[in-house]
């Protein structure tokens, strides 16, 4: 099995798993804990896969250390991040908290100010330096040098890969805040989640979750780096729909006695049908 393959797998399996996490868990310093063991448990069976792979090309190991193992770092990072904020705020009024939410946002957005160059090389998807940020073998420089960089295992990672996955966690962590702010100015949760047309699902839900699934599974959103749960997000925009629990839904598709893709299915059907009819019009 191809090292990518195998990863979408844990990673699919982890977003379940946090996602049932997060429903399930009422204390968030608890959920925030047991979130990270699921991210470095993922880790763990990653590495031990990695640890006998050998990959085909240096095209593979480039986009497996750009974007896998990245994901899994960033992820991590974010928890065990999340958990120390969410501990050192203490209990106060709104205005308190949101003094206390602000402060941490700036002294993040400053971290991203301080590695523009690295966070411009995300933003703009760019490829020109990927064979010095993502090979074991290459000699990279180090960019900002620390005494943590000298423990770093290449076996399992690269400087680079820390980097990115560093600037993608403060990114996620800036996202959590900005959501931590909304709540506390009074914002409702559905001004959040209003569609950005007048495109609406009309279908099932669980058509929905369905074709988000085979989406992901196929890998043809953004060249299979999005998770569930980000496609999830952008459906909501799209189609002003509440998918919180898809997760669950997808479980109710994985009971059924009959086809499992049925929407799917009808899709396929509706389609070959449309084609024929055109040829027996020429």
């Amino acid at each position: 099995m191809k090292i990518q393959d195998y990863s979408r797998q844990i990673s699919s399996k982890l977003e379940q798993d946090l996602s049932v996490l997060t429903m399930d868990s009422e204390n968030k310093l608890i959920q925030f804990e047991s979130a990270f063991y699921l991210v470095d448990q993922a880790l763990e069976r990653v590495k031990a896969f990695l640890a006998t792979y050998e990959f085909a090309s240096e095209e593979e190991e480039i986009q497996f250390f750009k974007n896998q193992m990245t994901e899994f770092l960033k992820e991590s990072m974010f928890y065990s991040e999340l958990f120390n904020l969410e501990s050192s705020r203490t209990p106060g009024t709104n205005k308190e908290l949101k003094r206390f939410y602000e402060t941490e946002q700036a002294a993040m957005g400053k971290f991203l100010q301080a590695n523009q160059n690295l966070y411009n090389y995300l933003l703009l998807k760019k490829e020109n330096q990927d064979k010095v940020f993502f090979l074991r073998s290459a000699q990279a420089p180090v960019y900002k040098p620390t005494l943590f960089w000298h423990t770093l295992d290449t076996r399992y990672c690269t400087v680079y890969t820390l980097y990115f996955a560093r600037i993608k966690g403060t990114v996620a962590l800036m996202d959590y805040i900005h959501e931590q702010l909304r709540i506390l100015n009074g914002e409702e949760e559905g001004e959040a989640k209003k569609p950005a047309s007048s495109l609406n699902w009309t279908g099932k839900k669980v058509e929905l979750v369905e074709l988000i699934y085979a989406l992901r599974q196929g890998g043809v959103l953004n060249h299979g780096r999005l998770g569930l749960k980000q496609i999830a997000s952008h459906f909501e925009k799209i189609f002003g729909v509440n998918l919180q629990d898809f997760y669950r839904t997808y479980n109710e598709i994985t009971f059924r006695k009959k086809s499992r893709t049925a929407f799917l299915d009808f899709l396929k059907d509706r389609m070959e049908e449309y084609i024929e009819k055109g040829e027996a019009l020429n």
